[in-house]
């Protein structure tokens, strides 16, 4: 049997970055497992570059690639793990027309498959020309990839029916949703066209009241004190 390609090795010990961190995703009221989300301390706008600047640290299509394959290469790590990978993305990498191609390719270099990764836009992404979000999202779907929308900070993108049918995962903070009507509508209209809302912040006892907006997953739900 042929092996499996092994992640490149090289190309992630030449970036000195932050351990990734997994937690598990899982269904609020069955239990079943939904995914990981995989969380790095330090995103694209945020990170500081020290000595000479490259076209990885100014590109955020291969910082985003260099992600994905730091993401799988920790994945793999372990014994099992379950799909797909919630990978928070930035707004400039859904900007770059070479952002699908090159995550394309980073993820051919692993043993995953392109629809084991969500990338996690935030809702700020979205912004914009309507036409062109959705030109933008159908290029990563096109690659294979799931893509979906984080709206723990905002929530100000309108769901379009162009945009419900691209979109895999919404992530919400879950005391935000019990503050906000319009965030209760942006859920329920995602739940109603087959979108997967996941909530930060949730006990395992806000299952039933969280699927009456919904919910239906959540981030590594927090247990009754």
């Amino acid at each position: 049997m042929r092996p499996y390609p092994r992640p490149n090795t090289s190309l992630l010990k030449a970036v000195q970055s932050p351990p990734v961190r997994f937690m598990p995703v899982v269904h609020l009221l069955g239990g079943d497992s939904l995914g990981l989300v995989a969380d790095e301390p330090v995103e694209f706008e945020e990170r500081a570059v020290f000595g000479r600047v490259t076209e990885e640290t100014q590109n955020a299509a291969k910082w985003m690639a260099m992600r994905l394959e730091r993401v799988a290469s920790a994945a793999c790590a372990q014994e099992q793990f379950p799909r797909p990978i919630l990978v928070t993305a930035p707004i400039a990498a859904l900007a770059d027309p070479n952002t699908a191609v090159a995550c394309d390719g980073a993820v051919r270099r692993t043993i995953l498959c392109q629809q084991e990764f969500c990338l996690m836009f935030p809702d700020a992404a979205l912004a914009g020309d309507p036409a062109d979000v959705t030109t933008r999202l159908a290029r990563l779907r096109k690659a294979g990839f799931r893509v979906g929308i984080d709206m723990r900070h905002s929530w100000q993108t309108a769901l379009s029916e162009s945009v419900r049918i691209l979109i895999d995962t919404i992530r919400v903070d879950a005391d935000a949703v019990e503050a906000s009507q319009d965030l209760c509508d942006v859920t329920a209209t995602a739940h109603a066209s087959g979108i997967l809302v996941v909530a930060d912040h949730a006990n395992w006892r806000d299952g039933d009241n969280l699927s009456d907006y919904g919910v239906a997953g959540a981030v590594a739900p927090m247990a009754d004190a």
